[in-house]
């Protein structure tokens, strides 16, 4: 079974470009294009990695990373926060809970070395 990617991301062109790219990769793919909508599905899909951008309507990004990391049943899940270059230096304390950061524009291969590597630690962590 492919490693599960979620995608959570408001911006429809971003979030369809790294589905299409981890696609293309052989992963299973799901995007929630809010806060709230990115919690359901990290609890009930059960990901295997999670791209969360920052700044998303309703419930911002910092704070899924935040409830992620005290449940249980999600604290394991590596997540990697998202956000303008500018942007994501300036929130550190936003992205201080997540396991990695990306800053948009984001090139492909550093997308993929993402995956690989979280998704590497995770494999370890669990042994």
């Amino acid at each position: 079974m492919p490693p599960r990617i979620l995608i959570v991301d408001d911006e429809p062109d971003v979030a369809d470009l790294i589905e299409a790219v981890l696609k293309d990769e052989g992963y299973t793919v799901a995007i929630a294009r809010d806060g709230a909508q990115g919690l359901m599905l990290a609890r009930d899909w059960a990901p295997d990695l999670i791209f969360m951008d920052i700044f998303l309507p309703g419930v911002d990004g910092g704070t899924v990373i935040r409830r992620l990391k005290a449940e249980p049943q999600t604290a394991a899940i590596p997540i990697v926060a998202m956000s303008a270059g500018r942007n994501i230096r300036e929130h550190t304390g936003e992205v201080d809970d997540a396991d990695g950061a990306l800053a948009k524009p984001f090139d492909i291969e550093a997308l993929l070395a993402q995956v690989s590597f979280q998704l590497a630690r995770r494999s370890a962590a669990d042994g």
